[in-house]
């Protein structure tokens, strides 16, 4: 485009752009699973037992990690591209599963 007629000099398609949301990547995968018994004991009091599991699918989700992808001024040399899990102190390249069981009694 031209800027004396106001227009930007930087603009990604000048002629023709694409359509909203004709791109796609790769999906996000997480899977989250819980299940929980309760037995009573006698009439007043119970105990619930719980597992819980989280990423079961243990599914690589892939993000661009370097810079702003939306911005209309990322123009990357060499873009990372990396697995991203969301692990333990937010390490990003965690790829292990976690669970962990429960029990409470309610009386």
């Amino acid at each position: 485009m031209n800027q004396a007629l106001g227009g930007y000099s930087n603009w990604i398609f000048p002629t023709y752009a694409p359509e909203r949301n004709s791109f796609v990547g790769p999906g996000a995968w997480n899977l989250d699973l819980a299940v929980s018994k309760r037995f009573y004991i006698w009439k007043e009091a119970s105990i619930e037992l719980r597992a819980e599991g989280f990423d079961l699918l243990n599914h690589h989700n892939l993000y661009v990690q370097q810079g702003l992808a939306n911005a209309a001024s990322y123009y990357p040399s060499n873009p990372e591209i990396l697995a991203s899990k969301g692990g333990v102190n937010g390490a990003t390249s965690e790829e292990r599963r976690f669970g962990q069981l429960a029990a409470k009694i309610d009386f």
